[in-house]
């Protein structure tokens, strides 16, 4: 009989090598300051009233801090 847990999460299968976490970490850092960045865009693009093309535009950066904030979610953490 196997003692291997099938509701074991993905992180930990993944192996924490340091070569990983060496691409991790930057990725990490990115993404944590494009989620920091990308609200000043909100104001201007706002204020100056969403046409079609500002309209594409807002949705991208909302679309970019999303992706932000969900990639760069635990990068303070000690590792």
């Amino acid at each position: 009989m196997s003692s291997a847990s099938p509701f074991r999460s993905p992180m930990e299968a993944a192996p924490s090598s340091a070569a990983l976490r060496s691409l991790t970490r930057p990725l990490q850092f990115i993404a944590f300051w494009l989620a920091i960045v990308t609200p000043l865009a909100y104001p201007p693009l706002l204020l100056g009233g969403l046409d079609s093309q500002s309209f594409l535009i807002f949705v991208g950066v909302v679309a970019l801090n999303v992706f932000g904030l969900l990639a760069g979610r635990g990068y303070g953490d000690p590792a």
